[in-house]
């Protein structure tokens, strides 16, 4: 073979070579395109899932908040933005936890907190002469709905006079409640309302 025929095979082999190159690069950037166009997509379609899930979300947690009040041996007594189905420790702790002096033996800890509910937390050698509820407890006596005057059912902590004026007129349109949990055939009151007042009332 000639250094001329070697040369030609040489450059035929390098433009061979130029054009699996350019294929290949083409290929590349053809793939890198397509990828970068559909990613866009892809995010979208999890952004609007998770707008979706975020209004519910919202919603759900608007629902679920109760106040309570916090007092005795913590802290830092007050009131306290909690969830529904939070329990008296996670008050306490809200609260900045237990003082020295508390008696953490008489107070039941796993208790399920309603809205309005006070805690108090009683200090060792505490007399019961106090005026507070035990944790856990309601403040005011429960509320006969079948005989509560419109006053009387307002004094039932998230209720007002829309409610009892509901109330009011559900009885007297379909007779005596027979069960608390009749009280969810009137309007307002859902299944979650009922959860937070069904202490505070009673049809008996």
């Amino acid at each position: 073979m000639t250094k001329a025929m070697m040369t030609e095979r040489l450059r035929r082999n390098l433009k061979i070579l130029g054009a699996c190159l350019a294929a290949g690069a083409v290929f590349i950037c053809i793939w890198l395109f397509r990828s970068e166009k559909e990613e866009p997509v892809k995010q979208q379609s999890v952004l609007g899932q998770t707008a979706s899930a975020s209004v519910a979300d919202k919603k759900d947690t608007a629902d679920d908040k109760i106040m309570i009040d916090v007092k005795g041996a913590v802290r830092n007594p007050g009131v306290y933005e909690m969830k529904a189905g939070d329990r008296v420790t996670q008050a306490i702790e809200k609260a900045g936890g237990l003082k020295k002096k508390a008696d953490e033996l008489n107070v039941n800890l796993a208790e399920q907190l309603q809205d309005g509910t006070i805690v108090y937390i009683p200090s060792e050698g505490e007399e019961e002469n106090h005026p507070k509820t035990a944790a856990g407890e309601k403040e005011n006596a429960a509320v006969n709905i079948n005989t509560a005057s419109l006053d009387e059912l307002q004094a039932i902590s998230g209720v007002g006079q829309k409610k009892a004026e509901a109330i009011i007129a559900y009885r007297e349109e379909n007779g005596r409640f027979q069960t608390a949990e009749d009280l969810m055939n009137v309007s307002g009151f859902g299944e979650k309302s009922f959860e937070r007042i069904k202490t505070s009332i009673t049809v008996k």
